[in-house]
C-alpha cells in the first residue's frame, strides 16, 4: 500500500495531473494552498501543491472527489478556487445547475450560502445562493417560464464572474465587486420552474395530460408553465383576481385556481417573506425590454424609474412606459405591491416567437447583462429609501 501511494505521489508532483473517467460535469479547480489529499477512510495520503490544477469529478458531502490513476481520492473544497466553472454557451439542466451551485457554496463558504427554498411539483429542489456579506440584500431570479431557460445561464455566469472578481480583487467594468458585495448581498434563484425547464430541454417522461395541455403536440419548445399547466408568472397575488388568462391548464397563460396555488410560487413568496429585499429583478427572455411599473406614485415611482433607467443604460433595453393594467399575477407586480420596493422584469433577447432563445444570441445577451446585478446592488447602497 505504501509503495502504491508513493508512486501516486511521484505522479502527482512530477507531472501535470491527468484525470480519468471524468463525470459529465467535471470541472477544473486550483489549489489555493498545499491541500491535503484523503482516502475513503479520511486518512491523509498526500497533498496537492498550491497552484496545482485538479479535475473535480463530483461532490461528496463537504468534500470534492477526484481520481488519480483510476483511484478515488477526496479533497476539502475550501482549499481550492475555480477559474471558469460555468459554460453558458449550452443548455444547462437542473442537475448541472445543482452541481454548480454546490461547488460554489463549498469552494467559498466565507462568501456564499446555499439554501433550498422549496420543491417543484415533481419534487425537484429550488435553490437560492447568496453571494456577498452585506446586510442589505437584493434578489434575482430566472427560468420562471420553462422555455426561458437561457435566463438561468445569465444568472449562473453572473455568479461565476462576481465570485472570481471578488476573490481576485478585480473590477468588472467600473464596478469594484468586493467593495459592493461586502455591503450588499445578492441572492440568486436561478431556476424557479425546474419541471418546465426539464420538459422543454428533454421532452421525457411526458404524461398524456401534459400533451393535452400542449394542445396535442409532443414538441415542448414553446412550454412556459409548470408541469401541471399553471403559468407561474400569472400565479402571484399581484392583481391575480383581475388577471385575464386561459380558463384551463395549458402550456402558457393559465393563472391557477387561486393565487399561490403552486409550490414554486409559494416557495418564492415564503423566501421573500423571510428577507428584507431592497430590489427584486426577475429575468425573462423575449423583447429586449424592461418593465418596472405597477401603479407606484410619487417618490417610489421616481426611485423605481431611476433604477430601470440605470439598468437600461448598461443593457440597452428599452424601459416600457406605464400602463393602466390592474392585474397580471406577475411576481414583480406582486413584489412592488406588497413590499413597496423596486421590481424590475428584464427581457433578455429579441422577440422570440413561441420557443426558447437560440444559443446564437448568448454573446450579445451576456455583454448587455453582465453588470446588472452590480448596478442594482450599487443603487441600493446609494438609495435614501
Amino acid at each position: 500500500m505504501f509503495k502504491k501511494l508513493a508512486i501516486i505521489w511521484i505522479v502527482l508532483f512530477s507531472f501535470h495531473l491527468t484525470e480519468v473517467e471524468a463525470e459529465e460535469f467535471s470541472t477544473t479547480i486550483i489549489a489555493e494552498t498545499d491541500a491535503p489529499l484523503f482516502d475513503s477512510s479520511g486518512i491523509v495520503v498526500g497533498k496537492i501543491d498550491k497552484g496545482k490544477e485538479v479535475t473535480l469529478q463530483s461532490v461528496d458531502a463537504a468534500n470534492g472527489v477526484i481520481q488519480i490513476l483510476g483511484q478515488t481520492f477526496y479533497v476539502e473544497l475550501d482549499n481550492f478556487h475555480h477559474n471558469n466553472l460555468v459554460n453558458p454557451k449550452k443548455n444547462i439542466s437542473h442537475i448541472e445547475m445543482e452541481y454548480i451551485l454546490q461547488i460554489f457554496s463549498k469552494l467559498y463558504p466565507e462568501l456564499t450560502k446555499l439554501v433550498t427554498i422549496g420543491s417543484s411539483v415533481e419534487g425537484r429542489p429550488i435553490y437560492a445562493l447568496r453571494i456577498g456579506n452585506g446586510e442589505k440584500e437584493i434578489l434575482m431570479d430566472a427560468s420562471m417560464h420553462g422555455r426561458e431557460h437561457m435566463t438561468t445561464n445569465v444568472l449562473l455566469e453572473m455568479m461565476d464572474e462576481y465570485i472570481r472578481a471578488y476573490k481576485e480583487g478585480t473590477n468588472i467594468d467600473r464596478f469594484n465587486v468586493k467593495k459592493i458585495l461586502d455591503k450588499v448581498s445578492i441572492w440568486f434563484v436561478p431556476m424557479i420552474n425546474p419541471d418546465g425547464v426539464t420538459l422543454v430541454q428533454t421532452g421525457e417522461n411526458v404524461s398524456p395530460f401534459v400533451i393535452l395541455m400542449n394542445y396535442g403536440s409532443s414538441n415542448f419548445n414553446r412550454w412556459k408553465a409548470n408541469i401541471r399547466g399553471t403559468d407561474l408568472n400569472r400565479n402571484f397575488d399581484g392583481g391575480w383576481m383581475s388577471s385575464k388568462t386561459t380558463k384551463d391548464p395549458a402550456y402558457k397563460d393559465y393563472k391557477g385556481k387561486r393565487a399561490f396555488s403552486e409550490p414554486e410560487s409559494k416557495a418564492l413568496r415564503d423566501f421573500i417573506a423571510d428577507h428584507h429585499f431592497k430590489t427584486y429583478i426577475t429575468y425573462h427572455s423575449s423583447g429586449s425590454i424592461l418593465y418596472y411599473y405597477h401603479h407606484q406614485k410619487g417618490e417610489r415611482l421616481e426611485r423605481d424609474l431611476s433604477l430601470a433607467k440605470k439598468i437600461s443604460k448598461v443593457t440597452g433595453y428599452r424601459v416600457m412606459p406605464p400602463t393602466g393594467d390592474t392585474g397580471s399575477g406577475a411576481s414583480a407586480d406582486w413584489f412592488i405591491m406588497t413590499y413597496k420596493m423596486p421590481g424590475i422584469t428584464v427581457e433578455i433577447a429579441p422577440q422570440i416567437k413561441e420557443s426558447f432563445v437560440p444559443l446564437k444570441y448568448w454573446d450579445e445577451i451576456w455583454k448587455r447583462n453582465k453588470t446588472v446585478g452590480l448596478v442594482a446592488a450599487e443603487e441600493v447602497l446609494n438609495r435614501k429609501q
